[in-house]
């Protein structure tokens, strides 16, 4: 037996006051002497005796009363090896997952739920001299503060789901990290989860042997689920009055084949395309829908179907942007330009008066970078030079989603831009060749080519400049007869580099001439047209490129909720000429979000829940333990869903063995003794 309180035992000092009180109180009898008193000498002899063994009988009840008071007041009890420590130098971490698959129903309850009153009853039975901390998915920094129970309490009750995923361990890095912080010598941490397997990453380092660990693996009646896993459009840009695609993956971890599941698809919340689809069991099946576009701006759309109990999953948001018109900016040196140049008319005459496109010229020598940053095609010309500065700028133009289209002749110095990419030019060729080979199997020429014509007579190259390829993200999209590159394409982040081995001059080849050159061209402006990503995870994601705006000093910038009933303030990072919002707490739901510039709309941004928990594959309790143990991880305990509420709970698991009662009802018998010795024990 061992006590909470020790040092209220000293109070066992009390026990001299009866004895005190027994020795003192006693009468002085004086000696008086009769005749013919010996029957009453001997009856007073054995009333003293009777009146002796009564006095000692209540000086040991009152002082046994005295002592299993005592006792009961330093707080006696039993000693469980497979309880926690319940001193107030051990930190008493409860962690709950609240992501999204903690929404799943057992009986009548969600597992969050679940968890939760469990947590507050754990709470309720330990120790209030000991301090709590709330770890949970959104890794709010007030929860991870040292508090008391009452305050544990209270945020307990305020918890509510979110996106953001964690994985076990960076909750155990947390508790380490808390742990240390506040000096405290060990911690016990409670983990309340689904224990989703791809939550389960644990650093083969950890080893602190201080942090006890109790799981309490939660378990749904429903662990089956069809959900939209991804969605993309087929074309890079949307066009408007034009036929668009659009395509959506749907996944069932159910153990039964689906049939004629219904998909729509939602264009400001408006039903403009519906299909239906078929998934094998455990299986995805991707869908196309046809849909047009009849205006300019952002548009909210959305991939939806409809599966019960999990739902989070069931819709996919994303914000579709329509451009009105597409800037092409070409940089070329007018003061090299001779007659025989095709290359300073022809992109002029293939651009006049189109009205999708706006197409302007500019002299390397007198570059405005505030038409570059709006452009969605930038062209460089064989002939325009341009210095080492300008090379990286147009580098960080294609990293936003900008697509970089640059020619080359004999004298041509990218240095900077070709070596960042991984190419380098040898040396000229002027063996007339042709075009031979396209790469169909690429995706930039899907909506070139519907069928690629066998045998085509592609354009034919008189000279060209040799490259030499050092980087594997380079593609070779199209090849001449000799196998060397007419044209590289390499991503760069969000957008694309284009390199020609050639210059649009008929001195050079007549792709200018060839009935492949305008579909490849708007091709490539196309490409260059979408600026930002048509959707952003929960949890996941905290930047929004705002690239496309232009910011003063004094701008506000505000996110606001479809229903207006959100509105959180992001920081504007300015990384150079590229502007970014960065937000601080994850938003509170899946959906749409305005962004606002002082009070002026400027577009908006489509979220989605994290699909990592649309997956529904959990570790089973003995599963968690072995994974846990192979860890070197101090694993204290692993409780049965069956048993998280169970009334005996406490006293099994999460603390010693209480005596402290028993003692009470002890002190409570001796004194009924007492009381009732003397009251009828006549001496």
């Amino acid at each position: 037996m061992e006590f909470l309180y020790p040092n209220m035992l000293y109070a066992l000092f009390a026990l001299l006051i009866p004895v005190v009180i027994h020795l003192f109180n006693f009468r002085r009898h004086k000696t008086v002497y009769f005749s013919n008193t010996s029957i009453l000498k001997t009856i007073e002899q054995e009333n003293k005796k009777t009146k002796k063994l009564k006095d000692l009988i209540v000086l040991i009840t009152r002082m046994l009363f005295i002592a299993a008071l005592v006792v009961a007041f330093a707080y006696p009890y039993k000693k469980n090896n497979n309880a926690i420590n319940n001193n107030v130098d051990n930190l008493i971490a409860v962690y709950i997952d609240n992501s999204m698959s903690m929404q799943s129903y057992s009986s009548e309850k969600t597992l969050f739920d679940d968890a939760r009153s469990s947590a507050v009853k754990l709470v309720e039975n330990l120790n209030q001299a000991q301090k709590f901390v709330l770890l949970s998915n959104d890794r709010n920094p007030i929860n991870e503060y040292p508090m008391n129970r009452d305050e544990m309490l209270i945020r307990l009750n305020e918890m509510k789901t979110e996106s953001a995923p964690a994985s076990f361990e960076d909750i155990y890095n947390s508790i380490e990290f808390i742990k240390k912080k506040n000096n405290f010598k060990s911690a016990s941490l409670f983990v309340y989860s689904d224990f989703q397997k791809n939550m389960m990453k644990v650093d083969e380092s950890k080893n602190d042997t201080t942090i006890q660990i109790v799981v309490f693996p939660l378990k749904s009646d429903f662990q089956n689920n069809i959900y939209i896993d991804s969605v993309w459009i087929q074309s890079p840009v949307l066009q408007k009055n034009l036929t668009n695609e659009i395509n959506a993956r749907v996944v069932n971890e159910t153990s039964n084949d689906i049939k004629g599941l219904p998909v729509n698809f939602s264009l400001d919340g408006n039903v403009v395309a519906y299909t239906t689809v078929d998934v094998v069991a455990n299986s995805h099946s991707d869908v196309n829908m046809q849909f047009v576009i009849e205006s300019d701006g952002d548009k909210k759309a959305q991939v939806s179907i409809q599966d019960s109990p999990i739902t989070f999953d069931d819709e996919y948001n994303l914000v579709l942007k329509v451009r009105p018109v597409i800037n092409v900016v070409e940089i070329k040196d007018n003061r090299q330009q001779t007659t025989d140049n095709r290359q300073s008319s022809c992109l002029d005459l293939l651009f006049e008066g189109d009205a999708l496109v706006n197409y302007q010229s500019m002299s390397p020598y007198n570059i405005d970078q505030n038409v570059i940053n709006n452009a969605q095609m930038v062209v460089l010309d064989a002939a325009a030079n341009v210095n080492a500065t300008m090379q990286q700028s147009l580098l960080d133009f294609a990293s936003q989603g900008g697509s970089l289209v640059v020619f080359n002749n004999e004298e041509t110095d990218n240095s900077l831009l070709y070596d960042r990419l991984g190419i380098k030019p040898k040396a000229l060729d002027d063996n007339v060749s042709r075009i031979e080979y396209v790469a169909k199997q690429n995706s930039f020429f899907d909506d070139i080519f519907v069928k690629f014509p066998e045998n085509a007579a592609l354009p034919e190259v008189n000279k060209h400049i040799s490259f030499d390829i050092r980087n594997n993200n380079v593609l070779n999209i199209a090849s001449l007869q000799n196998g060397e590159s007419f044209i590289m394409m390499s991503r760069v982040d969000k957008g694309s580099v284009f390199v020609f081995s050639s210059t649009l001059d008929e001195e050079w080849c007549d792709l200018a001439n060839h009935a492949i050159f305008v579909p490849l061209m708007y091709k490539m402006a196309l490409v260059g047209g979408g600026m930002s990503d048509m959707s952003y995870t929960l949890g996941r994601d905290k930047y929004h490129n705002i690239n496309d705006m232009t910011l003063l000093v004094d701008d506000r910038i505000s996110v606001r909720s479809e229903n207006g009933l959100y509105e959180t303030f992001p920081l504007v990072e300015n990384r150079g000429k590229l502007n970014y919002l960065y937000f601080f707490e994850d938003l509170p739901s899946a959906g749409f979000y305005d962004i606002y510039k002082n009070e002026d709309y400027i577009s908006t941004m489509a979220w989605n829940d994290n699909r990592n928990e649309s997956e529904m594959s959990f570790y089973e309790k003995d599963d968690v333990a072995k994974l846990l143990k192979d860890k070197e991880l101090n694993l204290l305990a692993t409780i049965d869903y069956d048993e998280i509420n169970s009334e005996n709970l406490m006293e099994v698991v999460v603390r010693d063995t209480a005596l402290w009662k028993i003692f009470v009802i002890i002190s409570l018998i001796l004194l009924l003794i007492e009381i009732l010795v003397l009251r009828f024990w006549k001496s």
